[in-house]
C-alpha cells in the first residue's frame, strides 16, 4: 500500500500490509470491522472490491491514495491472524484478518502499532477509536484484572458496576473509559436524531442572543491559561465523578484528560480551598464531565449554578472510595446531592452508576459501646456483613442493574506488600523512625492520626535534615498541591501526612509506608499501605506500635483475618545510642525554637497594641520598665543558647551515623542471630524477607530441639511420659 509521506518529504512511501479488506462481497457481515462507524468522511473508493486474494507483492499497489487533510494519517491496517490455505498449491498463507482504521500520530510508523500485541486486548471491549489512540500513546499495555472484568459489562452490557480491587489496580480507568466512551456514543446519537437537530437549532438561535451573558465581568478575568468560553448553545452535563479528597479529584481529572485528549470532551475539577469565582467561570464553559468533592459541589448547586442545575439529567455517576464517603457522620452533603440527583425517577433508571473502592466489601467488628449497649436484652446489635453493606449502597444510590466485581486479596492488602511492626514506647517512636530513614533511604510516607502530630514531626525531622513535607487538612490547598508535587519529584522524599493522603493518590515509586500511630480502622490501614507496592512493584509497611495501641492493633488483625502477629522488623540496637543523641538534641532545639516563636509573638502583640493605643513604651523610670529590661535580657540569653544548640546539632548531623559495614542483630527465640554484613542504604524489603526466612528456619530448629527425647530400654526406644506438672510417669 502507498501512503503520502510526512510533511517535508516528497512523493509516496510503501507500507507492507496483509489481510482481507472490506468489500461489497462481505459487507453483509461486518463483525469485527472496528473503525468504519467512527470515520464520518471516509471515501467509498477507499474500500477495495474483490474477493480474498493471496498475499503477493503486486497487492501493494491495489490501494487508493488517502487524500485526508486531517492531522493524523488514516491507514487501513489489519490484525495479523494467519491461517494456512489448504487449497493453495504453492503453500502460501492468507491473512484472514479484520479491517480496522488506526490513526498514526506524526513521527510514528505503522510498525510501531503492529508490534505491540498487548494493545489488541483493548480492541475487544468496543472502545471508540479516539480512546484507543490515547491508550496507545500513553503506553498502556494489557488491561489490568479489574479493567478486564468490568469493561465488557460496563461498555457492552450497560451494567452498573460495584468494584472492589486493591490499590494501584487501575480503578480510575475502569470507570473512566466507560464514561468517556458512553459520552461519545450519546453525542453521535444526538447528531443523527432529527428531533435533537431541531432542538439544537433553536438553542443556537437563543445562544446567539445570550452570547454576551457568557462573558465574565472584567474583575473575574485572570491570567490563567484556560480554554475560551463557548459562544454556541450550552452543552449537556453528562457525568458526575465524586471523590472524598481534593488531591484525589485532581488526580482523577488528570488521568481522564490524558485519555480524552482526542475526544474533545471537557473535564473540570471542582473542590474547596480554591477561588469560588474561578470555578464558576469554569462551569460557565459547560463541561461534559465534572469531577468534584461533595462539599463545594453542593455549595455551587445551592447557589443555583446554571450548568449544575442539569444534575438530575446526567447519564453517568461515579463515586470513588465509596465506603469512606458513605460512612455516617462524613460528607453529609453527599446525601443531599444524591437526593437531588435521584429526583428524576426516569433518568435515575437510565443512569449508569460506578462504585469503586479498595475496601468496598470489607467490614469491621462493632464498637464496644454498640456491642454492649443492649447486653442482656433480647434484641442485640447485628454485625454488618459484606452483602448487607453492598445492598445498602445499591439502595442509597438507586442502582438498578448491579454487577459486583471483587478481586481483593484475602489478606486485604496488595500481593507484593511486606508487612511488619516495631514495638516500642511512645517516646521511642522518633528514634526508630529516624533510624529507619537513615538506614533505608527512599521515598517514604509517614502517616499520623492527628494534625498536631504531623506538625510536630515535620518540624522535628526538618531540624534533622530529612526534608520533611507536611500534608494535612488545615493547610492551604495550593501548599498541599505544592508539597505533593515536591514529594513526587524527590527520590528520597519524606511526606508526613494525615489520612487525607491515604486514599486514591497515585504517587509513583513509594518505597516505604510507616504508620507512626496505629490507624483507628482497618480500612485506613489498607488504604495507607496501598500507597506503596502498587501494580507489580514491591513495598513495605511498618507499624510503630506502643503498648497503649494494643487494642487498635488487635482489632485490625481480627478484621483483616490475621491469625498471627505481624513479624518484627530487625533493628540493630547498638546503633540506637547514636540515633538517640541526635534526636534528643533536635528535640531540645525544637522546644527552644517553639519558645522563641511564642516570645516573638508576645513582643509583637505588645508593640502592636501600644501603637494602636498610642502609648509610648519607655525603657526607664518605672518598675514595669525594669521588668521589660529583664525580659529582654532573658530573651537574648535564650536566643544565644538556641544558636549554640543549632550549631551542635548541625555538627553532629555531619558525622556519619553508621560506620561502613555493620551487621543487623535482632532477637529471636533462639537468641541473637546475626545477618550478613550490610551497609546503610540496604533495601528494607530484602532485609525483612531475609529476617523472616531466618526466623522460620530458627523456629524449626527450636521445635526440633524441644521434642521429647526417646529412652532406650533393652534395645527398644521408649518415649518419656510426663504428667501435667512435668512429673515423670513410669
Amino acid at each position: 500500500m502507498k501512503i503520502r509521506k510526512r510533511k517535508g518529504e516528497k512523493g509516496w512511501k510503501e507500507v507492507k500490509i496483509a489481510g482481507q479488506l472490506a468489500s461489497d462481497d462481505n459487507l453483509g457481515n461486518l463483525e469485527g470491522f472496528i473503525g468504519l462507524e467512527v470515520l464520518e468522511d471516509y471515501q467509498k473508493d477507499f474500500i477495495v472490491k474483490g474477493k480474498l486474494r493471496k498475499k503477493r507483492k503486486s497487492d501493494r499497489n491495489d490501494f487508493i491514495k488517502n487524500k485526508s487533510k486531517k492531522k493524523f494519517k488514516k491507514v487501513h491496517t489489519e490484525e495479523l491472524h494467519e491461517a494456512e490455505d489448504q487449497e493453495s498449491s504453492d503453500g502460501e498463507e492468507d491473512s484472514k484478518a479484520v479491517g480496522r482504521f488506526v490513526r498514526l500520530p506524526e513521527g510514528h510508523e505503522m510498525e510501531d502499532f503492529l508490534q505491540v500485541e498487548e494493545l489488541q486486548e483493548w480492541h475487544t471491549f468496543g472502545l471508540r477509536e479516539p480512546l484507543l489512540q490515547a491508550i496507545a500513546e500513553l503506553g498502556f499495555g494489557r488491561p489490568t484484572q479489574i479493567q478486564t472484568l468490568t469493561l465488557p459489562a460496563a461498555l457492552m452490557g450497560r451494567r452498573d458496576i460495584l468494584g472492589a480491587a486493591e490499590t494501584g489496580s487501575g480503578k480510575t480507568l475502569a470507570f473512566g473509559l466507560p464514561i468517556l466512551n458512553g459520552i461519545l456514543e450519546l453525542k453521535e446519537r444526538e447528531v443523527t436524531d432529527p428531533s435533537v437537530k431541531l432542538r439544537k437549532n433553536v438553542e443556537i438561535i437563543r445562544g446567539r442572543k445570550d452570547r454576551d451573558n457568557l462573558t465574565p465581568p472584567p474583575e473575574e478575568l485572570s491570567d490563567d491559561e484556560e480554554t475560551p468560553l463557548t459562544s454556541g448553545p450550552p452543552r449537556k452535563l453528562y457525568a458526575f465523578i465524586l471523590t472524598p479528597t481534593r488531591e484525589l479529584a485532581v488526580q482523577v481529572t488528570d488521568h481522564l484528560k490524558a485519555v480524552a485528549v482526542h475526544t474533545g470532551i471537557r473535564i473540570v475539577t471542582i473542590f474547596g480551598g480554591m477561588a469560588l469565582v474561578k470555578q464558576e467561570r469554569l462551569l460557565r464553559q459547560c463541561p461534559e464531565v465534572v469531577v468534584a468533592t461533595p462539599g463545594r459541589l453542593w455549595e455551587l448547586l445551592k447557589e443555583g449554578n446554571a450548568h449544575l442545575n442539569k444534575v438530575d439529567d446526567i447519564s453517568f455517576l461515579a463515586i470513588d472510595e465509596t465506603d469512606r464517603m458513605m460512612e455516617k457522620g462524613h460528607f453529609e452533603e453527599l446525601t443531599l446531592l444524591l437526593d437531588r440527583i435521584n429526583r428524576n425517577v426516569q433518568k435515575k433508571a437510565q443512569r449508569q452508576n460506578f462504585v469503586f473502592s479498595a475496601t468496598l466489601t470489607m467490614v469491621h467488628e462493632l464498637p464496644d459501646y454498640i456491642k454492649f449497649k443492649n447486653l442482656g436484652r433480647k434484641k442485640k446489635a447485628q454485625k454488618l456483613t459484606a452483602e448487607k453493606k453492598l445492598e445498602s449502597l445499591i439502595e442509597i444510590l438507586g442502582i438498578s442493574q448491579p454487577k459486583v466485581v471483587d478481586i481483593t486479596q484475602e489478606m486485604g492488602t496488595a500481593e507484593h506488600l511486606t508487612e511488619c511492626r516495631i514495638v516500642c514506647s511512645i517516646t521511642e517512636k522518633d528514634y526508630y523512625l529516624f533510624y529507619f530513614l537513615q538506614c533505608h533511604p527512599g521515598r517514604t510516607i509517614v502517616f499520623c492520626n492527628s494534625i498536631d502530630c504531623v506538625r510536630r514531626l515535620a518540624h522535628l525531622f526538618g531540624l534533622l535534615q530529612c526534608r520533611a513535607l507536611p500534608l494535612h487538612a488545615s493547610m492551604a490547598q495550593k501548599q498541599r498541591l505544592k508539597n505533593l508535587d515536591r514529594f513526587r519529584h524527590d527520590s528520597q522524599g519524606l511526606l508526613i501526612a494525615t489520612d487525607v493522603a491515604a486514599r486514591g493518590l497515585d504517587i509513583p515509586n513509594v518505597d516505604h509506608v510507616i504508620h507512626y500511630q496505629v490507624p483507628r480502622t482497618s480500612e485506613n490501614y489498607v488504604h495507607r499501605s496501598g500507597r506503596t507496592a502498587r501494580a507489580t512493584r514491591e513495598g513495605i509497611t511498618i507499624l510503630l506500635m506502643e503498648p497503649g495501641e494494643l487494642n487498635n492493633y488487635s482489632r485490625l488483625c481480627r478484621t483483616l483475618g490475621r491469625s498471627e502477629d505481624l513479624p518484627v522488623f530487625p533493628v540493630t540496637q547498638r546503633h540506637l545510642n547514636a540515633v538517640k543523641e541526635r534526636v534528643n538534641l533536635a528535640r531540645e532545639v525544637d522546644e527552644l525554637d517553639l519558645r522563641e516563636r511564642r516570645t516573638q509573638k508576645e513582643v509583637g502583640w505588645r508593640e502592636k497594641t501600644a501603637e494602636e493605643l498610642e502609648v509610648i513604651l519607655s525603657d526607664s523610670g518605672s518598675e514595669a520598665d525594669e521588668d521589660r529590661q529583664m525580659f529582654r535580657r532573658n530573651h537574648a540569653q535564650e536566643k544565644k543558647v538556641l544558636k549554640e544548640k543549632h550549631g551542635q546539632l548541625k555538627k553532629l548531623l555531619n558525622q556519619p551515623l553508621f560506620p561502613k559495614g555493620y551487621s543487623y542483630k535482632y532477637p529471636t527465640s533462639a537468641g541473637h542471630l546475626e545477618l550478613p554484613t550490610v551497609v546503610s542504604g540496604q533495601n528494607a524489603v530484602e532485609l525483612m524477607k531475609t529476617a523472616m526466612k531466618t526466623g522460620r528456619e530458627s523456629s524449626k530448629i527450636i521445635k526440633k530441639a524441644m521434642k521429647p527425647k526417646k529412652k532406650k530400654v533393652n534395645g527398644l526406644e521408649k518415649k518419656k511420659k510426663t504428667g501435667k506438672d512435668g512429673e515423670k510417669l513410669e
